[in-house]
Formats: structure tokens, sequence, C-alpha cells
């Protein structure tokens, strides 16, 4: 009633209280103890920091600089930001750049025009555009290439700490294979061994389901998306990203920052270098190892779709998809969760190791027997794989696909969870590698042993229990699903370091009970 009452006040003369009962104002005595219970906030960090060795990045497609550029300067995260990159400026080669500066930075931009040889479709089409703000205190250099490459991009390398960074955009009208062989072939002449940040909006959604062909390839290039569990748009779609090839723990250096002018979220990355970064993270042999989903990709360019005049944006209603939503929360919280629980699983067998070895060891054992005969009285047969080093991945790959092509992508992925979990796993390396810098770049390259942490972060992102067949032990279960028939069965000979797979004799599928296997 109080509020009520003096709010409808409207002059000074009219604020007066009549029957002031002073007995009717009193203190809760318990108001202390419950205060003393209460939880206390915790604030989220603030990423951006201003010093000489961070470096803070922003990236956001715009949707129009000219309708969005006062909506951009005065949002609060810009004036913090040393480098602004920009996509889908729908700037032309004509516009006065003038009318868009910001005061204390310089602008680069290029247009859609500019990028596209005019045989191309995209040439005549509207849209498109890159840009980038940077701090006039923020030396840079820009990097041309020396092709026409049909690649909406601007690139640049900072002075001081020598980073490369890529900002790019892939129009949906652009065919995915034509965008990786150029993209590919680009950062192939930059020189893919030095620290790379390659920023943009690719139109690829990595948190669907379905598969991933510009960000399997990107990993396979030793690159690592820091946006990738987080949805970037209105519609809970993650089509925004920032790759890295050197950049050692993602959750310390990311954030989304909500717009209210775009469908697109903004990303801001702060790179600290004063923090000892990683080598890039995949040896530059892979590249040629790599095998895309579509056949002969870096041999021919496919032809580009051809793009009707008028053009919708991918980006539907979000009323149209509002039944989907709720689930694609589920999913993504579920996904993390997940993976959290699967890596304390991990941490508990890496640290339990040395007894689960011993605990393997059968009490009665005949040394007449052979790993092959062992296997023959449980009904499983072993398949041999090339023994070149990539064994283990071969056999993983063997289990999954029935050949084993595809042991490059599986110890690629591997390599990227185990960037991603560094600091989890540093007391789990071996003395020779001294750092867990050293051993993930030399698990990075072809033809290294897979090791106790390669195997258990297999099976993690994997989401598959390895089970680990061994002359005269109990097949050992290596975590990496809560259900038991999620099973991916291999045998290792310690004589000769090296793995094959493991079938049943009807060449299906390996599988045993929890009866069967020395479950950690």
């Amino acid at each position: 009633m109080g509020y009520t009452a003096l709010s409808r006040v409207r002059t000074i003369e009219g604020l007066f209280i009549v029957d002031l009962h002073v007995n009717k104002f009193y203190c809760n005595e318990n108001i202390d103890k419950v205060l003393s219970q209460m939880k206390e906030i915790k604030r989220k960090k603030y990423i951006v920091q201003e010093c000489s060795e961070i470096v803070n990045i922003l990236f956001h497609n715009i949707e129009g600089l000219k309708c969005n550029f006062n909506a951009l300067r005065n949002h609060h995260v810009t004036e913090k930001a040393d480098l602004i990159c920009l996509t889908e400026t729908w700037l032309r080669d004509n516009t006065n750049l003038n009318k868009f500066e910001i005061n204390g930075y310089n602008l680069i931009h290029k247009s859609r025009l500019s990028s596209f040889s005019t045989t191309h479709p995209l040439n005549s089409q509207k849209g498109g555009g890159i840009a980038v703000y940077f701090r006039e205190t923020f030396p840079i250099k820009e990097v041309e290439s020396n092709k026409y490459l049909n690649l909406e991009y601007i690139t640049f390398e900072t002075k001081k700490h020598n980073i490369i960074i890529v900002t790019c955009y892939r129009s949906p009208q652009q065919n995915k294979n034509e965008f990786l062989i150029n993209l590919t072939h680009y950062l192939e002449e930059i020189g893919i061994q030095k620290h790379i940040i390659l920023i943009g909006d690719f139109n690829e959604n990595t948190l669907s389901n379905k598969s991933k062909t510009i960000e399997k390839q990107l990993n396979i290039l030793g690159f690592v998306n820091m946006f990738k569990d987080l949805p970037t748009t209105n519609s809970l779609t993650s089509l925004d990203c920032i790759y890295s090839n050197f950049i050692s723990n993602k959750h310390e250096y990311h954030s989304v920052v909500g717009t209210f002018y775009s469908f697109h979220d903004a990303l801001l990355l702060s790179i600290n270098f004063q923090n000892k970064m990683l080598n890039t993270n995949i040896d530059n042999k892979l590249i040629v190892e790599n095998q895309m989903e579509t056949e002969s990709l870096f041999e021919k360019i496919l032809e580009v779709t051809q793009i009707p005049k008028k053009t919708h944006k991918r980006k539907a209603k979000s009323t149209e998809k509002s039944h989907s939503h709720h689930h694609r929360r589920k999913l993504f919280k579920k996904d993390i969760d997940r993976t959290k629980c699967f890596k304390e699983k991990q941490l508990i067998f890496l640290q339990n190791l040395n007894n689960i070895r011993e605990k393997s060891i059968l009490e009665k054992f005949s040394n007449i027997f052979s790993l092959s005969e062992q296997l023959a009285n449980i009904g499983l047969k072993k398949i041999n794989v090339l023994g070149d080093g990539n064994c283990f991945f071969r056999a993983i790959s063997h289990q999954l696909h029935r050949h084993e092509r595809d042991h490059v992508h599986i110890r690629s992925i591997v390599i990227s969870y185990l960037i991603e979990n560094a600091n989890d796993f540093e007391s789990f390396i071996d003395e020779e590698y001294t750092t867990i810098e050293n051993y993930i770049a030399r698990m990075s390259r072809k033809s290294t042993y897979a090791d106790h942490l390669a195997i258990s972060a297999t099976a993690v992102v994997l989401n598959k229990n390895i089970i680990i067949h061994e002359l005269g032990k109990i097949p050992i279960l290596v975590p990496g699903s809560d259900f038991i028939e999620h099973q991916l069965h291999i045998c290792y000979d310690p004589f000769i370091l090296h793995y094959d797979s493991v079938l049943s004799f009807d060449d299906n599928s390996a599988f045993l009970s929890a009866e069967d296997i020395l479950i950690t």
C-alpha cells in the first residue's frame, strides 16, 4: 500500500503521512541469519581485459553494416576490442567507407564483387562483404594471395605476436567442396604450420547431427572450433565460429555476446599471450592423407549451385522452428554433461591403470595358447591391420566402418579433445614428453603409437567402450559409454607393440557380457 500511495504523488505538497504509527515499523530479528544462509551470486568473469599482452577480438555477422553501423559503434563491447571482424557487410566497391569510421580504429573492407571472378555466379549477387576494424595502436600487416581464389576473406598478421588472422564467409549458395578447396589451398599458401586464427560464418551448423564437412576438414588440418558447443543465432544454431590451430584452453578465452539488431550473436575471443601457447595441432603431413566425404575433392572443382535472382536467407523465422528449440537445448546440455561425466571416469581409469593391469592377469593360464586361440575360446577372431604406427586408429576405424581408411580423422578428433582438456591430462603423460604440449605435438604426427591416454580419449570422443584383449589377461574395458553393448574390440600384442581389430566368427561386431570383462 505504501508503494501505491507514494507512487501516485505528483507534487511535494501532496507528500504527507497521516496517522503515523511508529510501532508498525519493525525488523525481523531472523533477517541476519537468513541473509547469512543465502548463496553468493557467482558473477561471470568479464573476458575483456586491457593489457599489452592480451588481444581482444570481436567477430560478428552484422547483416548490413550500413543499417547497423550505429548499433555496432555504440555497443558496450566494441570499444574494448582491439580487432573487430565483420562478415555480410553488404557494401559495394563504390561505397564511401568514410561514413563507417570508428574513432580510434582503421578500416579494411573487401566486397563480394572483388572476391569472385566475373564468371563466378556469386560475382553478380548482392550481399557478402568482409570488414576489419583494427585499433590505431595495434599494428597489423595485410596478407594478400598471389592467386584469384573465389573466396570471401581478409587476412592480416599481427606484427607484435605474429598471429595470422583470416576472416572468411561462405554463402549458403557456394558449394561446400569448392569453398573447402579454395580455403585449404589458401591456408597451405599462408603456411599452415604458422599460428592461425580462422574466423567466420561458414553456414554449417556445428550443433547439427548431420555430416559437417567443413568442420571435419578443418579438424584434420589441425583447427579446433572454440565455439563448437555454443548456439550463436536466434534459432539456437551455431553458424558462426572461431577456429585456431594453437590455442590450448578454449574455455579460458571465449564468450558469446548478445546483440539486438542481428540474427547472429557476436563472438568475443580474448588471447593472453602471457600464457604458454601450444604448437600447431596437426602434423602437416596429415593434410596429404586426408580423405573427404566427397570423392576426388582436391582433384576437381565441382560446379557452383546456380543462384536465383531472389534468394531467401537461410535464417527461417523463429516461429517456424520453435518446436525444435527445447529439443536442441536438451541435446546441447546432455552432450556437455555426458562429456564431463566421462572425462571424470577417464581420469579415474588413468589414475588406477597400474592396478587395473595387475587385476587383469589370469591366475590359471596355459602358455601353450596363442592370442588367436584365446580369442577363439570365446567365439572371436583377430582381423589383421597394417602395422605402420597407426595400428590402433586403424583398428578402431575397422571396428566402426570395416575399413582402415578413417584412421587419420579419428586421430585428429582425439587430438582436438586432448587439446581442449590439456590441463586435466598433464599428470598422465610419460616422462619422455616432459610437457603436455610436447605430448600432443608428438601424438599428432602420423605413425606415432597410441598410448593409454590416447586410447582413453578415443573411447570418450566416440562414446564407445573399448575392449582390449591381450594374451593371458582378462579383457579390459576402457570406459566411453554408459551402455555395455556399446563396444569396440581390439587386441594388443606387447611384444611387437601392435593392435588388431577383433570380430566374432560370423564377421559381426564382437560383444562380451559384463561378467567376462574387467570393468573399472
